[in-house]
């Protein structure tokens, strides 16, 4: 690690499927914004790392050194990077931008994460997008489908997770109710770091009203406002034709490295068209009467949307009011997850 490597001073730390790939993806292109080539190093919210450990254990590992010493270093989506040194390392590309940092949805969820920023750079800004719960579980499950990682309903998976009490954890659940709980997860970043530095957005505002919330964004980080910014497409919804091989494939844990040929071993067309053949995009498997259930499930846990400690403009804060959007969740989803 070179001496000069600078600190990370920015984090986007959730929620997750709120927007943040999308996010990510655009202040990649801007100049004045170095981020991590692994978007997600998850270094500070090591509960979470634990927790996850046997599901992530099924995948390919990425080699973190040698990634590191690599000259080439291209955009990884997740990799836990548990050392301090090859974490520092992941900053060393930056060139004097005023903005470096990473995307670590993991970390809004952490008992720990918030703690342990701090003690790293107690002047970070910290940024966090949020989404209605319903439609976010809705997206966040429909991915796990798509990936494999369970078939069974939604509503008993949410149930089941909800009879954990305050047991529940990525571990021994879904955590679809847990990564939704917004207010504790946002007090828990404002014991630590001043109203200035935290700015709260939320999906539906950036999907209706995308140029004022960039705005709001790019003031926030203290950094030029594009005149062509343009919120990328990402993670856009779709399910798998054949679940029950997608489920072998996971439990299995031969579906990265599946993947992995794909990606290798076809020309990008192919890839799409093999792709086209296994998911369609779309796909929806969660009906209106699950989800009204749902809504009330969340309602009778007091997760009413837009959290209460959002509500508002902080005193001397950049932080952004949270609004409710009318727009039907189908939209949204088509849109960005």
């Amino acid at each position: 690690m070179k001496p000069s490597t600078p600190k990370a001073n920015f984090f986007l730390v959730g929620a997750p499927k709120a927007g943040t790939t999308s996010v990510d993806r655009l202040l990649r292109q801007h100049p004045q914004v170095f981020l991590s080539p692994i978007k997600e190093p998850g270094h500070f919210c090591p509960d979470v790392a634990e927790q996850l450990a046997p599901s992530f254990d099924k995948k390919t590992r990425l080699d973190i050194a040698a990634y590191l010493d690599s000259p080439d270093r291209p955009t990884v989506g997740l990799a836990w990077v548990t050392a301090f040194e090859h974490y520092q390392r992941l900053f060393e590309g930056a060139a004097g931008q005023p903005v470096i940092g990473e995307c670590s949805t993991f970390y809004f969820s952490s008992k720990v994460a918030a703690r342990n920023i701090h003690a790293y750079n107690p002047e970070a800004r910290i940024m966090a997008l949020l989404r209605d719960p319903v439609a976010r579980i809705r997206s966040h499950y429909e991915m796990d489908r798509a990936h494999g990682v369970t078939n069974r309903p939604l509503l008993a998976l949410v149930e089941e997770e909800l009879a954990l009490g305050e047991r529940a954890n990525w571990g021994n659940s879904q955590f679809y109710v847990g990564a939704s709980r917004y207010n504790e997860q946002l007090r828990e970043y404002q014991r630590h770091f001043a109203p200035e530095n935290i700015c709260v957005l939320s999906f539906e505002r950036l999907v209706a009203e995308p140029e004022p919330t960039l705005r709001d964004l790019f003031t926030f980080l203290g950094i030029s406002v594009p005149s062509d910014a343009l919120l990328p497409f990402a993670n856009r919804k779709r399910a798998a034709r054949f679940t029950r091989f997608n489920n072998l494939l996971h439990e299995s844990g031969i579906k990265p490295f599946v993947s992995g040929l794909l990606k290798k071993g076809l020309p990008e067309r192919l890839e799409k068209a093999a792709k086209s053949v296994y998911y369609r995009e779309g796909g929806r498997v969660v009906s209106d009467d699950e989800l009204d259930k749902l809504r009330l499930l969340l309602r009778d846990e007091g997760l009413d949307y837009p959290p209460a400690t959002t509500l508002g403009t902080l005193p001397g804060s950049t932080t952004a009011t949270v609004v409710a959007s009318t727009i039907d969740p189908d939209q949204l989803e088509s849109s960005h997850t």
